[in-house]
């Protein structure tokens, strides 16, 4: 789910945006990723 996340917020925002998001703020990157991971739960 991970590789799918990064693939999403690259192509709504830009390519290497879920990195720069996780290097200048982890704790935004986490809550984006946890709501990214509860939205797409199966």
């Amino acid at each position: 789910m991970y590789e799918q996340f990064i693939e999403l917020t690259n192509q709504i925002f830009w390519e290497g945006y879920a990195e720069q998001l996780a290097k200048e703020s982890p704790g935004r990157f986490q809550f984006e990723y946890n709501e990214f991971m509860n939205a797409y739960q199966f």
